[in-house]
């Protein structure tokens, strides 16, 4: 479990940190990311990352990993980030299954805000 856990957590660092290449690269081709206000497919999301300067920090905590199969998983946590004098924290799950290659691809990226 614990090489799981790392493997999700490096690909949602990737993500929070990335530009819309990396969304496009870890993202299954219909996957679906539920913002606030939205459900976005994986071209949409990268194109609104692209548009959206980066964050300046952010951290990921209390996260959890439970397998669902042998090839998906999810990860819930707790993100806490920051752009100039902009804060945004959410409680963020991701569903991700494995690939034929053995790579964990997200299929399903779900937000919800809460007061920092």
């Amino acid at each position: 479990m614990s090489d799981l856990r790392d493997t999700l957590l490096a690909i949602e660092r990737a993500l929070g940190g990335g530009t819309g290449d990396a969304y496009r690269e870890h993202l299954t081709d219909d996957a679906v990311v539920v913002v606030p206000g939205a459900a976005i497919d994986r071209e949409q999301c990268a194109y609104a990352i692209d548009a959206t300067p980066g964050w300046d920090e952010f951290e990921i905590t209390d996260e959890r990993v439970i397998e669902l199969s042998q090839d998906s998983a999810l990860i819930t946590y707790r993100w806490r980030s920051r752009r100039g004098d902009e804060t945004y924290e959410a409680l963020m799950s991701s569903v991700y299954v494995k690939q034929p290659d053995g790579n964990w691809k997200l299929a399903l990226h779900q937000q919800t805000p809460v007061e920092p």
